[in-house]
């Protein structure tokens, strides 16, 4: 994405982030931002949708909040700090002591139960903001996740919910997930024998759904007539519509049926007499009366229905339809949670079983982690709501990495604050994860969790964006120097351009790194892509790297001067990747 001018009114200052049609500003308007909302940065900023630690310049409590948040707040005028938020008035403190005076009540929590609360809900305190800010009037408390290490400041009834990172804000119950359309060639719709192959492309077939508004064409399986209809307008006529030839023909022979259910009498029906349960005479009552008169029927599971014997005759019993429509619609714990439904225990439960009791269900029964083999009672209902804890005692989570992707999960890292078990495929973490390759453990790079499972590899071991030369170069590096690495992500403080870059090719000599760049006379030779390779190399001559760079053909020299850096002339009709890397070789061995 292209670089974005600050939104400020008469600022030209680049963005500090980019985005597609939204404001973005850059970091002295950002600090503008955050003193509007009364707070000052504790660290650089990190992202529209990172976690910013900031200091509130009235009371000084530091906490992470979102970008986002502190937006919302501005145009609300509402100061974001939330101990300054939650700090009561001071007429509302002084009847609060007056009232714990009068009945001789202790006011609040130990500092030792808070400890306690907190601790259990996976948080470690802080402080409390009444020692903090030095005014006793504060009750709330300032805690950091052990998780993913967000500050934050809570009230005491909300510390029991625990942090974001642990809740699933995308599912709240199995039954209300979002079903995909059907699609029309893989149901069992009778509208299959209505679809015209003849006149309707492939591609519809294989895209359309039941629910539809695209017009398609149709053949009249009775009597052959071709029309254009909705998918949607067919779906909803019963699963088969009439055509309009054969809708006059059918109205025809029900007024023709209807007439001679007029005359019928009950009695003369074998399924309406022998359900027949009325006072009336069924010889006295036909099939199909003058108004919407109602009679007793009973059905064969005891249902004593008033109905039209007609409807009777058609459906059968309303109470049974219901019943049944019900129980399709049940959603019961064993197709509905794979992951809870391991966890059921085998032994406790007596007759219960997932097969037989629902997702919603209040019924508390026994779970047993397979982690740990803890053991703990839980309503049904809850293991999706709440902190959705996988095992309470582990504090791991419902819906994890580890459990969606286990492959993926192998590569995390032990290096990171938490395990596989306790983050989601796409969840948003204070720290950059850390992995380590499964093809090759010496490769270890960072990358965020939405990268990775959106298909993001190790960038040592992958080739795509690669270009043929370049592994070239890569495979005579591995040849003369043993250890040459390709791809690689290097993150650094002193970066003042961007906070990661990619290297090409990456050797030790000595106790001495060096990045080799091979700058393609195609992809370097724009203005733009010179000033790039310029501030890469600016940065990591001041991280401490060695750098080269195999400038090609005609492309200009970056003319940095630097005793560690070095530009080489290759070119792309004749390469020499050997020759060149055994010249670097000398080159760094006598720098």
């Amino acid at each position: 994405m292209p670089d974005q001018v600050c939104s400020t009114a008469r600022c030209a200052n680049l963005a500090a982030f980019t985005t597609r049609s939204r404001p973005a500003w850059c970091t002295d308007c950002l600090d503008e931002i955050l003193l509007k909302a009364g707070l000052m940065a504790a660290e650089s900023f990190k992202g529209s949708k990172a976690w910013w630690l900031t200091t509130c310049v009235t009371c000084g409590v530091e906490a992470h909040y979102r970008l986002e948040y502190v937006l919302g707040n501005n145009a609300k005028g509402e100061k974001t700090c939330r101990a300054c938020h939650w700090n009561p008035l001071p007429a509302a403190r002084r009847l609060a002591e007056e009232a714990s005076q009068h009945f001789g009540m202790p006011r609040g929590w130990s500092r030792e139960r808070i400890k306690a609360a907190v601790e259990d809900n996976g948080y470690e305190l802080v402080g409390m903001t009444s020692e903090l800010t030095g005014d006793a009037g504060h009750s709330t408390t300032v805690v950091r996740c052990v998780k993913c290490g967000r500050i934050s400041v809570q009230r005491l009834g909300d510390i029991g919910w625990g942090c974001n990172c642990s809740r699933n804000q995308n599912r709240s119950s199995y039954g209300g997930r979002k079903a995909r359309p059907e699609l029309l060639k893989d149901s069992e719709s009778d509208l299959l024998e209505w679809w015209d192959h003849e006149r309707n492309t492939e591609a519809d077939f294989d895209t359309v759904t039941l629910r539809a508004t695209r017009v398609c064409h149709w053949r009249c399986p009775a009597c052959g007539n071709r029309f254009a209809e909705k998918v949607s307008t067919m779906a909803t006529r019963g699963g088969v519509s009439r055509c309009a030839r054969c809708e006059v023909e059918w109205e025809n022979n029900w007024r023709a049926e209807k007439a001679r259910w007029k005359r019928t009498p009950v009695a003369d029906v074998p399924n309406l007499a022998n359900a027949w349960a009325d006072d009336a005479d069924p010889r006295h009552v036909t099939v199909v009366g003058r108004g919407l008169e109602a009679y007793r029927f009973k059905c064969p599971n005891g249902h004593t229905p008033r109905v039209r014997p007609m409807l009777f005759l058609n459906s059968g019993c309303p109470y049974c339809r219901a019943n049944d429509s019900a129980k399709k619609n049940r959603h019961y714990l064993a197709y509905a949670d794979p992951e809870v439904i391991s966890q059921w225990h085998p032994t406790y439960n007596g007759r219960l079983t997932p097969e037989t009791v629902v997702w919603n269900s209040k019924r508390n029964v026994w779970w047993r982690a397979d982690c740990c083999g803890h053991e703990w009672q839980e309503p049904v209902r809850n293991r999706n709501k709440y902190q959705r804890w996988r095992c309470p005692q582990c504090r791991t989570i419902l819906d994890s990495l580890a459990w969606h992707d286990p492959g993926l999960a192998a590569e995390w890292s032990p290096a990171n604050p938490v395990t596989a078990w306790q983050v989601r495929p796409t969840a948003s973490t204070t720290f950059v994860p850390q992995w380590v390759c499964a093809t090759n453990p010496k490769h270890v790079w960072a990358a965020p969790l939405g990268s990775r499972s959106y298909g993001a590899e190790c960038p040592e071991c992958r080739q795509t964006g690669k270009s043929r030369v370049e592994q070239d170069h890569h495979t005579a590096a591995t040849r003369i120097f043993g250890n040459a690495r390709s791809g690689v992500l290097l993150r650094d403080k002193v970066f003042a351009s961007r906070p990661v870059w990619s290297v090409d090719i990456l050797v030790e000599v000595g106790e001495r790194r060096v990045v080799i760049e091979y700058d393609g006379s195609y992809w370097h030779s724009a203005p733009a892509k010179r000033l790039v390779d310029e501030r890469k190399s600016r940065d990591l001559l001041a991280a401490g790297y060695v750098v080269v760079r195999l400038r090609e053909d005609d492309l200009p020299s970056l003319e940095i001067a630097d005793k560690h850096y070095r530009e080489i002339r290759v070119y792309s009709s004749a390469p020499q990747p050997d020759q060149i890397m055994d010249q670097i070789r000398v080159w760094s061995s006598d720098n």
